[in-house]
């Protein structure tokens, strides 16, 4: 990786010159990488000259390799690192690594760092990389504001849940002289190879017809939508309009997407594709490029749609908020949320307090389908009723 001098002048990393050199923190995970990628388009805009490097997962790079406003990325290597450090014969390399990569992005001399996570895991890396300037939030999650030299955000106002995380991230990037007008997130262009991936792996259907995306499958157990729904959800789909469906997951999610398959039967049989495991981050962006609605709780798929051109999305929202955590992107989004309201929403806990995950249970199926429908209409497909002819 190239490396750069400093120039004369003030002292590098001073506040009161224009940043030549930073640093966006960011490791995963993958829905908070695609919030975070507005960042770089913000800091472009303000300073066209600059350079701009990004810190990330090795498993997440992708989602940004390509992006027109990014000129450096550092892949760590951190799930790796942890899961061989159990092995004390492995920490002599683990250690040699971390150097390397602390080393690599001190080469590069950066003026100033923005932590965008705000967890020890990310406040350490420019801190180890001896940048001068190292900005964060002082909501003191895991003691990662000893190693900023600026912090901003109460921990009252970071976890305010009627102010979107991407605002947060905005007071960060003005802290540098940023002009931070809110802007789109900006995808790098799918590649060649997954659009024509996408299509082989979508040629038994008609290409003609909408494609729904659905991605029922969470991390959370309180963001879980109850598997039936699902199900009946694409049932309605499949049975009352023309569109495809496609499933989506992570690999660990392919023993319960076969499932659902099978349950599934013969209904829709030729029009409903399990993509679960099968899809890189590059797949995704071509994908959902071709999308007409996406479906999903307020996971990866849902801002990956998002950001990367679905004219539709749906969020099904219960233990987080949308107004915090909703997706970003120029086409229509639309937040779904039980009905009535409950009192303990938004919790933003991983598993519900009461073992029930009611605010998911009270998303209604037919609530859903008549988003997809409306989204249809929006997009100028009409309803598309299905033809039995």
């Amino acid at each position: 990786m190239s490396s750069a001098r400093t120039a004369g002048g003030a002292r590098r990393g001073s506040p009161d010159q224009a940043p030549r050199r930073i640093l966006i923190v960011r490791l995963s995970s993958l829905g908070d990488v695609i919030q975070t990628l507005p960042l770089p388009t913000m800091i472009r805009r303000s300073f066209p000259e600059a350079k701009i490097g990004w810190a990330i997962d090795m498993e997440l790079a992708e989602a940004i390799e390509g992006h027109p406003d990014i000129d450096w990325i550092h892949r760590c290597d951190r799930n790796r690192w942890g899961a061989e450090a159990f092995d004390p014969r492995s920490w002599p390399r683990i250690g040699a690594e971390m150097r390397r990569l602390a080393r690599e992005i001190r080469d590069v001399q950066y003026d100033v760092a923005i932590d965008a996570q705000g967890l020890l895991k990310s406040a350490v890396i420019p801190y180890a990389a001896r940048i001068p300037r190292r900005i964060g939030f002082a909501h003191l999650r895991e003691l990662c504001s000893i190693f900023y030299t600026e912090k901003l955000i109460s921990r009252r106002e970071y976890f305010r849940t009627d102010r979107h995380h991407l605002a947060h991230m905005m007071e960060l990037v003005r802290t540098i002289g940023c002009d931070a007008d809110a802007c789109e997130p900006v995808v790098p262009a799918p590649h060649s190879e997954s659009v024509a991936r996408i299509r082989a792996m979508l040629a038994r259907m008609d290409a003609t017809a909408p494609l729904v995306a659905i991605a029922p499958f969470t991390r959370w157990e309180s963001k879980r939508w109850p598997m039936q729904r699902w199900l009946s959800l694409a049932r309605r789909i499949l049975n009352e309009t023309d569109a495809n469906v496609v499933l989506l997951g992570a690999k660990s999610d392919r023993r319960e997407a076969s499932e659902a398959m099978d349950a599934m039967g013969e209904d829709g049989a030729g029009r409903i594709v399990n993509l679960s495991g099968e899809t890189s981050i590059r797949d995704m962006y071509a994908l959902f490029s071709m999308a007409s609605v996406t479906v999903a709780a307020d996971t990866a798929p849902l801002h990956v749609a998002a950001a990367a051109g679905c004219p539709c999305t749906i969020g099904l929202f219960g233990a987080t908020s949308p107004a915090r955590t909703g997706p970003l992107g120029a086409g229509a989004r639309t937040a779904v949320e039980a009905s009535p309201r409950l009192a303990c929403q938004p919790c933003l806990e991983r598993t519900c307090r009461f073992g029930t995950n009611q605010c998911m249970r009270g998303i209604s199926v037919d609530e859903v389908f008549r988003q997809i429908a409306e989204g249809f209409a929006r997009i100028n497909l009409g309803p598309q009723p299905h033809s039995f002819a």
